[in-house]
């Protein structure tokens, strides 16, 4: 088994505080050929990994609140993205932040609304096969039923939270 098919596993098993969670692969005729894992916290928050990266997730007001993109880790704080790296300087792991320009939250606020808006029409285009899931109350269907549900009413108007926790 490879290590990546090792990992989505895991997550699949660990994610634990996403109690409703559910991975699907999209068919053959679709551009994606990675995996999609979304899970749902019990208080209505929402997390898409979308393979290692990208990875989004929202508060429990459907704000952006942190994720990884192009290997940087991202956090919002005050209505704005700080991208977080890990460097090494004399022997020690810093984490350097520094703050997204207009330009940058605007470019990465469009990927990610492409990105989600994508999975919406592949979900509901039923080009799709379920890979896992753990539902708490009903079937994986309905879970990935809610997923789009979610999708069609939040991913085209997503703000950035003002906090980089789940409760906003």
């Amino acid at each position: 088994m490879s290590k990546q098919q090792q990992n989505k596993e895991d997550i699949l098993r660990e994610a634990t505080a996403l109690v409703n969670r559910i991975e699907i692969k999209f068919s053959e005729k679709t551009a994606s050929k990675e995996s999609v894992f979304v899970g749902f916290r019990r208080d209505g928050a929402i997390s898409f990994f979308f393979g290692a990266e990208p990875v989004y997730q929202f508060n429990t007001r459907h704000e952006f609140r942190r994720g990884y993109c192009k290997g940087a880790m991202l956090k919002a704080a005050k209505g704005k993205i700080s991208q977080l790296t890990r460097v090494r300087e004399g022997g020690q792991l810093v984490l350097l932040s520094r703050d997204y320009s207009g330009k940058q939250t605007a470019e990465f606020l469009e990927e990610m609304k492409h990105a989600l808006l994508v999975l919406y029409k592949g979900i509901k285009g039923g080009q799709w096969n379920i890979l896992g899931a753990v539902v708490e109350a009903g079937t994986a269907e309905e879970l990935l039923n809610r997923v789009a549900d979610w999708l069609e009413t939040h991913a085209s108007e997503i703000q950035i939270a003002d906090a980089p926790n789940v409760a906003g």
